[in-house]
Order: C-alpha cells, then sequence, then structure tokens
C-alpha cells in the first residue's frame, strides 16, 4: 500500500512532468522532432484508410523508413482520429517540407528545420495541425504511463525505500530529452511506456508470486512491445531470464513455466501476424533487413562507435531537432562529471555492501543493470549496421538507469553529515534540469525557427556595396567581406543582404558557391530564403533580409587557389535559374560574383593531407592530382599516400575511376601495391602513382576522382566507416 503522503509526491512529480511535456508539445514545432515527420507521415496514411505499406528499396514515400516499423502505435492514432472525425484533408499544406534540409550538423546557420512553418500553424490550431497536436499529446499521456509505471517498479522492488522511487521518478520528469520525445509523434513513446508497465509487473512477480493475473498481463505486455517498436524485444530476453530465476528462487518450475508459457503463448500471438506479414514480404520476420535497405547501411567497428561517443552521451540529456540544436557546451560537461559522480558512488554503495555485508537485494540490482546491458548491447548492434548514435535509444531501459544515477548520488552525498547540506546536495541536479527543461524550448529550440531579423542600417552601411537583381525576383544589396586567406579544413562566414523585389511566383532556392580560379565548386550550400525557414512565395515586395552562410572547406580542396563566392536562385524543381546583372560584382548570365580570397597550404603541412579509413586496416593519409584540366586522350596523374593500421591478410588492389555519376568511367587504373598489402607493416607509408588515361570519346564536362579498394579472386570491396566502397577524392575538367 502507498501512504498519502507518498502518493501526494508521486502525484506532484506527474504534474510536474505532465506540464513539461506540454510546454514542448507546444513550443517545439511541428515535424521538427527525432523522425517525427516520418512517423507522422505513416500515421495519417494508415488514418486515411491506407494498409500497412510495403517497403521498397529506392522508393520514396512520406514515411520512408519508418513504413518497417511494427505498426501499433500508428494504428492507435489513427483508429483515435477516425473515431473522432479528426481532420486531415488539409495535411498536404501543413507539411511543406524543407527539401535542403541538413540533419545531425549544429554547426549549420541554416536548413536545421525539416520543414517550412506557416503563420496558421499558431494557435489556436484548427484542421491537421489540431489534429497532429493531439496525436502529441496522446504521445504525453504515454510518457505519463511511462513515469508512473517505474516509479511503482522502483517502489515494488524496493518497497523500504520510497525516495528512490521519487528520486529517479523526478530524474525522469526533468530530462529535456525524454520530455522532448515524449512530446512528439514518435513510437518510442509506446515502446517505453510498455516496457515500464513490464518492469512493474515483473517486480510484482518477483515479490509477490505467481497469479494467472500477472502472467496475462505480461503476456499482453510482451505482445504491445513486441507491436510498439522492435527494440521492444529486448524486453523478451529479460523476462525469460527473470522468469527462470524466479522458479528456480521458489523452486516451483511447475506453476512458474505453466504461467510462462501462456505468458510467451499470448505475447507470440498478439504479434505473430506483423511477424508473418515481414516474413512472406522480405524473408525476414523482424523486417530489419528492408528498413537497413531504405535507412541506409554502415560497417563500423567499436572503436569506431567511439567517435560517436559525444554525440550518444549529449542526446541522453538534450540534442533537439534533427539532432542538430544543442545546449551550451558547459552544460554536458557539468552532466558528464555529475553522471561521473553516480557512477562513483554506485560503485561505492556496491562495494560498501560486499564489504559491510549491508542489506543490498543483489538479485534485482543483477536484474535491473541486466536489462540496461540487454539494452546497451542491443543498440550497439543497430548502431554498427546504421547511424542511429542517439541516447534516447536506451530509454527503454530508462526506469532502471534513473535509479542507478539516484542511488549513485545518493551513496556519493552520503558522506555530507549535516541532513540539511545532503539534502540539499541531492536536491541540486533535480533542480538543474528542471531549470534546463524549462528554458531549453523557449533558449535553444525556438530560436532555431525564428526567422533573422531584418538588416539594420548599420549592417548596410559596414556591408561591401554590391548591386545585382536576380530576374524581378529578388536583389543583393551588398556582402560582408572575405577574410585575406584560408586553408582546407577552415570555414568562411560570409553575409548576404537581399531584398524582394516583387511577390513570389515560385519556391525558389539560393545557392551559395566558393569557386577557385579554375570554376570548380570548392563549398556550397543550398537554400530556401531566411535561412531555410520560409518559401519565397511568402516574401512581401521591399522585404529586406539576411542570409549568414557558413562554408566549411573540404580538407581535399586542392591548394594553392583564388576563391570567389558565386551567388544565385534557382528552381529545384526544374532546374532553371534566374537570370543575374548587376554592378560590383561579376555576372555571368544565372550567377553573380564578387570577393576574393587565397586558400593556402597550412604551414608545415603537406599540400593535400586527408584521413580516409578502408576496412579496419588501411588509411589513406595524402594526395596528389595533376593536371586538374585535361583534354581526351590525355593523362590524370594520381598520386596517393596510404597507411597500414594493422597487419593486413590479403593482397587487396586499388582501383582509380575517371568518373561521371553515378557508374560511367571514363578513365581508369586498378593496381596492386608493390610491395603487395599482406607484406606492409602497421604504422608503415607507401606511396603509389596511378595514371589514368581520359578516353579520346570523353565529353567536355566535370568528372569525380573515385578510388577504393577490392579483393581481385572475389571482387569484395573494403568499405569506408559510413558503409560506401569508394570515396569520391576531387575531380577534373575536361575541356572540348
Amino acid at each position: 500500500m502507498i501512504s498519502p503522503p507518498l502518493r501526494r509526491r508521486l502525484g506532484v512529480i506527474l504534474v510536474l512532468y505532465l506540464a513539461l511535456a506540454l510546454l514542448y508539445s507546444i513550443q517545439c514545432p511541428l515535424f521538427e522532432t527525432s523522425d517525427e515527420a516520418w512517423h507522422i507521415g505513416l500515421t495519417v496514411h494508415l488514418a486515411r484508410g491506407g494498409g500497412l505499406p510495403v517497403q521498397v528499396p529506392g522508393q520514396i514515400t512520406p514515411w520512408r523508413q519508418e513504413g518497417s516499423q511494427p505498426p501499433l502505435y500508428y494504428q492507435i492514432l489513427a483508429a483515435f482520429t477516425r473515431l473522432l472525425h479528426l481532420p486531415l484533408s488539409d495535411y498536404e499544406a501543413v507539411y511543406i517540407h524543407n527539401p535542403h534540409v541538413n540533419l545531425g550538423n549544429a554547426e549549420m546557420v541554416a536548413n536545421r528545420n525539416m520543414a517550412l512553418h506557416a503563420a496558421d500553424g499558431t494557435f489556436p490550431w484548427h484542421g491537421a495541425w489540431l489534429t497532429l497536436h493531439l496525436w502529441r499529446w496522446i504521445s504525453v499521456v504515454l510518457g505519463l504511463v511511462t513515469l508512473y509505471a517505474i516509479m511503482r517498479m522502483v517502489l515494488t522492488f524496493f518497497p523500504s525505500r520510497p525516495g528512490w522511487a521519487l528520486g529517479a521518478g523526478l530524474l525522469m520528469a526533468a530530462n529535456p530529452m525524454f520530455l522532448f520525445v515524449t512530446a512528439s509523434v514518435n513510437n518510442d513513446v509506446l515502446v517505453n511506456a510498455t516496457t515500464a508497465v513490464g518492469l512493474w509487473v515483473l517486480a510484482t512477480l518477483w515479490r509477490h508470486g505467481f497469479t494467472w493475473s500477472r502472467w496475462l498481463v505480461l503476456g499482453v505486455t510482451l505482445g504491445v512491445a513486441a507491436l510498439a517498436k522492435l527494440s521492444g524485444l529486448t524486453f523478451w530476453i529479460l523476462t525469460a531470464g527473470v522468469v527462470v530465476w524466479l522458479c528456480w528462487r521458489t523452486h516451483d518450475w511447475q506453476r512458474g513455466m505453466a504461467g510462462a508459457a501462456v505468458a510467451f503463448a499470448l505475447g507470440l500471438t498478439l504479434a505473430a501476424k506483423w511477424f508473418w506479414r515481414n516474413w512472406t514480404l522480405y524473408g525476414d520476420p523482424m523486417g530489419l533487413e528492408m528498413m537497413l535497405e531504405i535507412v541506409g547501411r554502415r560497417a563500423v567497428t567499436l572503436i569506431d562507435l567511439t567517435s560517436e561517443w559525444e554525440g550518444f552521451r549529449r542526446s541522453f540529456w538534450g540534442v533537439f531537432g534533427g539532432m542538430n540544436i544543442v545546449m551550451p557546451a558547459p552544460i554536458y560537461a557539468a552532466l558528464d562529471i555529475w553522471t561521473a559522480l553516480c557512477g562513483l558512488g554506485l560503485a561505492a554503495y556496491a562495494g560498501l555492501g560486499l564489504a559491510r555485508r549491508r542489506a543490498v537485494d543483489w538479485p534485482v540490482w543483477t536484474i535491473l543493470v541486466g536489462y540496461v546491458a540487454i539494452v546497451f548491447i542491443s543498440f550497439l548492434r543497430w548502431t554498427s549496421q546504421t547511424l542511429a548514435s542517439q541516447g534516447r535509444l536506451l530509454f527503454t531501459a530508462y526506469g532502471p538507469i534513473t535509479l542507478l544515477l539516484w542511488v549513485g548520488w545518493e551513496t556519493a552525498t552520503a558522506w555530507l553529515r549535516s541532513r540539511a547540506l545532503r539534502t540539499s546536495w541531492r536536491a541540486a541536479p533535480i533542480g538543474s534540469l528542471l531549470l534546463l527543461a524549462g528554458l531549453a524550448p523557449s533558449a535553444w529550440i525556438a530560436p532555431v525557427y525564428r526567422p533573422p531579423a531584418p538588416p539594420t542600417a548599420a549592417e548596410l552601411a559596414a556591408a561591401v556595396p554590391l548591386t545585382a537583381t536576380f530576374g524581378d525576383e529578388f536583389q543583393l544589396l551588398g556582402a560582408t567581406a572575405l577574410p585575406t586567406q584560408l586553408a582546407p579544413g577552415e570555414t568562411v562566414t560570409v553575409t548576404l543582404y537581399l531584398e524582394a523585389r516583387q511577390p513570389g511566383n515560385r519556391d525558389w532556392s539560393l545557392f551559395v558557391h566558393l569557386e577557385d580560379n579554375l570554376g570548380f565548386i570548392v563549398a556550397q550550400e543550398d537554400r530556401y530564403p531566411l535561412s531555410g525557414l520560409a518559401s519565397a512565395r511568402w516574401l512581401q515586395p521591399g522585404q529586406c533580409w539576411q542570409e549568414t552562410i557558413r562554408l566549411p572547406i573540404p580538407p581535399t580542396a586542392m591548394t594553392p587557389a583564388t576563391l570567389t563566392v558565386a551567388v544565385g536562385f534557382y528552381d529545384l524543381t526544374t532546374g532553371e535559374r534566374l537570370p543575374a546583372t548587376g554592378t560590383g560584382v561579376v555576372a555571368a548570365g544565372d550567377a553573380v560574383r564578387f570577393g576574393t580570397t587565397a586558400l593556402v597550404t597550412p604551414e608545415g603541412a603537406g599540400p593535400h593531407k586527408v584521413t580516409y579509413r578502408f576496412g579496419e586496416q588501411l588509411e589513406l593519409t595524402g594526395f596528389e592530382l595533376t593536371p586538374r584540366q585535361v583534354r581526351p586522350g590525355e593523362t590524370v596523374t594520381l598520386t596517393l599516400s596510404w597507411r597500414a593500421l594493422r597487419p593486413v591478410e590479403r593482397d587487396y588492389t586499388v582501383f582509380t575511376h575517371i568518373l561521371q555519376p553515378p557508374q560511367t568511367i571514363w578513365g581508369q587504373q586498378d593496381k596492386q601495391p608493390a610491395p603487395p598489402t599482406s607484406q606492409w607493416q602497421p604504422g608503415e607509408e607507401h606511396q603509389e602513382v596511378y595514371t589514368l588515361v581520359v578516353k579520346p570519346e570523353t565529353p567536355p564536362g566535370i568528372y569525380e576522382i573515385e578510388l577504393g579498394w577490392y579483393r581481385p579472386d572475389t571482387f569484395e570491396r573494403l568499405k569506408l566507416p559510413d558503409g560506401t566502397d569508394f570515396l569520391l577524392l576531387n575531380r577534373v575538367r575536361v575541356l572540348p
């Protein structure tokens, strides 16, 4: 039984979570949470009466890889929509995709938005806007279920430790990332809620014994977990282990196995149709292979994943948008320190329990830690196959994680003698997280989706004056000056000041190129107006705005060179460019060019130092490419520097191509290094020269230099960490 004071405290935590989650659901723009646009796309399809989609690789759909997910979450939302006759007829006008979106890059100034957000999406909502927000609120309710079930799980496992349930619950309710996810349309919320309820049921079986009602509830939980998301199958593994342990502990194998058989049979019955559909359609009961084909495969090692540790760690607490909005770095540093202190405290708790033989319930801790380990191993396997290094994917085991953190923190502060001091120190992380949770929507999330302010008179006066027009649509008023010199790997920032001349008639895109003196594009960015947030159709005549562009110069950029900025507008659907004219600029038909900066070789470095790893054994460390302009029949010389990272068991061959994407080859040389790779020693540097003769019939144009490694006996290629088996290194121009 829960005492009235404890019940009130649990209620306060639930109300606190509910208030924060509703704040996130309202302030975070629709479609701008993790994969939300695609989760919504699938739900809209089902709500309109469409059946479960058949996934086809290469086919672009409104649901992308989410069409391979178990369907229960989407079916619940669709049934709710049909039951209440909620409007969706204007959905296509509500979701306007940003074709230039740049996911996962928090360094970008623009294009961090998945969608364009018209003014009619503000409160009070109507039409599809209302329906989508109601879907979010269903997710908020599922988050409430998750939080309550976890607190009840802790109280059931540790009835004499109500403070642990309150501490774990507060950590959950105050985590900005947990709030961000549970306030969105995302099937994570259903699997998180289901596994939380399942943990509560397992705790009840563990403490209070076998009953048929508990086995039946467990069976439903297993089935719903499998139909919510494939990560729910980790709960099946935990349940099997706990049942065996319970039978061994109680010596009641007959009742335990019979009940478990009923629970697993019920869970399998509920999920069987989904698994059978996948088997008949794709030859894979889970549909994972098809999902990987759509979302994109990669092949990385555990060592490779360490480079993603920072992003994973940060996204456990709060990386928003499409993994492209972060909080200030000191916040993550403070959370890292606190997490480390919790870990030390947890180690001390375990050590003191062993040394002093305290009453530590080791079997229960084994269950909780074991589930975290199962989920983490499953996560590592998934993110090694496709890019998915996000901390939110551990929220399936978020209850045990928050409990571990809280017990660790409680132990770490136990040495403080003053009770008031202990209380204040224990409350500090909760208060800090609550402050972060309350600030995040307005301080870091909302500003990303706020259009840039119009340029001030002072900014325009300080800019380099330019006068250029693009058709009858836009005028370039000026720009900031370029630095005098740059080096490969650095970033140049330029701000353009523009004005709309007449009402927009198309969704024009702005392009900004950094071109070298041979006409090659060294860096570029394309965007819709107002930092990618608006359609050109929405601009009013006389409206001035500014575009700040950051152009990172790739490490493969050739030096020395003179760079200039090229600017223009084009129609993404047709490729048509607006004609450009102007003064103070160089106008070339469909673009204007201005400014110059020198691209130089960094002091003390080779001209073209790079780092690209092939497989686990070989690394490209540098290159030379001459000449960069040739005629048909002439030769391009490519010098590559290689290093062995570890012993290479086989002899591999390098392929080098002059490539017209996607597959047309206009020049090629395949060659085995001398000595062969099986004789290379780790750390050794090897330089090889390749000569690529341009075919006499090659048409004029710009071509890619492609390279890679393969086994000559099987033609199997070594892969880069991103899963590709080739590298597009640089470009050459073939003249008439």
